[in-house]
């Protein structure tokens, strides 16, 4: 049983993150209007429950610059 625990426990999140990524690549072909900036990406993945840290690396770029990002308004370099 513990050894279904460490796999379940290591797979997970790679799946989570799949689908997650997935999600976002459909959300973005739909609406190309609303995931057309890193932060919308961001947001829209953090609005599935996503942690920033993998929404940011998801979007194409890392959670520091999601920061700079979200403390300037998203108004400046959020283009993806």
């Amino acid at each position: 049983m513990a050894d279904d625990d460490s796999t379940m426990a290591t797979w997970l999140p790679v799946i989570g993150n799949a689908l997650a990524f997935l999600c976002l690549d459909k959300y973005a072909e739909k609406n190309p209007d609303k995931a057309d900036s890193v932060l919308k990406k961001v947001k829209f993945l953090e609005g599935l429950g996503v942690p920033t840290k993998d929404a940011a690396g998801a979007a194409g770029s890392t959670a520091a610059s999601v920061r700079v990002l979200k403390a300037k308004g998203g108004k400046r370099g959020s283009r993806s």
